[in-house]
């Protein structure tokens, strides 16, 4: 356990700022990388774990559709290797090893590269974020994920079932399955926290609710909204170059669905910004409650204080030690003082009542 943290503290201190002719994968996942390799056509569909000291290009085999899925970014020297032997720069495996990256669609003249971020919730109810690459070069797509969840289990399962033909076309469709399985994810995750938003909505609506930790539950979900919109927004902006690609990966006919894809990236935006509109509105209330809840504090103070006045003016009267005072001589004295004292609370009690003071 221990030699796991000094690696990934290592990892958090390298940097893949500078130009160099050796990058290294700086993440906090500790995934030992592996390489499956899903080959498919019409009528067949295979899937086998290859090594990554395998020669990848020659892996490729051409009656087939080939789907690398590389999960776990630690060999960074077996990532720049694929990169580099489908025809990239060993920056672009640069990229792919620092999930820290801004998210980018770089088109180039037969191949397309993708960096972004995806982020889900787990079954603890806790967002977690995922650094993927896809890169496509002809048949041939690649993703990269840092860790082994099963991020494309849904992409994997259209091919089992021929979904919308999807064997039959080429790699533009396979990518975007893959894109509309990272988006599904972020419209799941921004529709989770827009309902959180209005659950705590509801519960500081109704000042007699409970307002325990409702500061912490709010800048909760504020720190997952910014996660959700620093991972969309920059895809929205650069998705546009992908219906615009003239590389022939993206053909006319599969168009209409990466339209759907970005009416889905549209969808995010706009309920990213209800939240940030929602969060700003709890900001309010909840420091408005808690003034009406100081107030009414405030409040039964002042009615107790006020109560107490005439009494105490009272006291003092008769706790002067002058030497000639009546009231010290009457029998009664004692029973009238008490029967004054309590006559004064109730009558300044019914008045603050009458005025609706409280």
């Amino acid at each position: 356990m221990r030699r796991k943290e000094a690696n990934s503290h290592k990892r958090r201190r390298m940097s893949n700022r500078n130009l160099s002719d050796k990058y290294f994968y700086v993440g906090e996942h500790e995934t030992v990388t592996g390489i499956r390799l899903t080959q498919y056509n019409e009528t067949t569909i295979h899937t086998r774990e290859i090594k990554t000291t395998d020669t990848f290009n020659k892996l490729v085999d051409t009656n087939y559709m080939n789907w690398f899925q590389v999960s776990g970014l630690t060999d960074a020297e077996a990532i720049t290797r694929i990169v580099q032997d489908f025809g990239l720069h060993n920056l672009d495996a640069k990229d792919i090893l620092t999930p820290q990256h801004v998210v980018k669609i770089e088109e180039y003249e037969s191949r397309l590269l993708i960096i972004l971020n995806s982020c889900y919730y787990d079954a603890n109810t806790e967002i977690r974020t995922e650094h993927i690459s896809i890169l496509v070069a002809g048949d041939t797509v690649i993703t990269f994920t840092e860790s082994s969840n099963p991020v494309f289990e849904a992409t994997y399962k259209a091919l089992e079932s021929n979904m919308l033909s999807i064997r039959k076309k080429g790699s533009g469709l396979l990518l975007a399955f893959l894109l509309n399985t990272i988006i599904a994810n972020i419209v799941e995750s921004v529709t989770k926290v827009e309902e959180m938003l209005e659950d705590i909505e509801e519960t500081l609506l109704d000042i007699k609710n409970s307002q325990e930790n409702m500061g912490s539950l709010i800048q909760q979900r504020r720190h997952e909204y910014m996660i959700i919109r620093k991972n969309s927004q920059p895809l929205k902006e650069q998705f546009s170059k992908l219906l615009r690609s003239e590389n022939g990966i993206i053909s006319s006919d599969i168009l209409p669905v990466y339209n759907d894809l970005a009416d889905q990236l549209s969808f995010i935006i706009q309920s990213s910004e209800s939240c940030r509109e929602i969060i700003s509105s709890l900001v309010d209330l909840y420091i408005s409650n808690n003034d009406l809840r100081m107030n009414a504090i405030m409040k039964r103070l002042t009615i107790v204080s006020t109560l107490f006045i005439p009494l105490t003016f009272l006291v003092g009267v008769w706790g002067m030690n002058f030497k000639f005072m009546p009231e010290l001589d009457w029998r009664y004295g004692y029973i009238i003082a008490w029967s004054i004292m309590v006559i004064c609370g109730v009558i300044t009690w019914l008045y603050m009542k009458k005025k609706d003071w409280y």
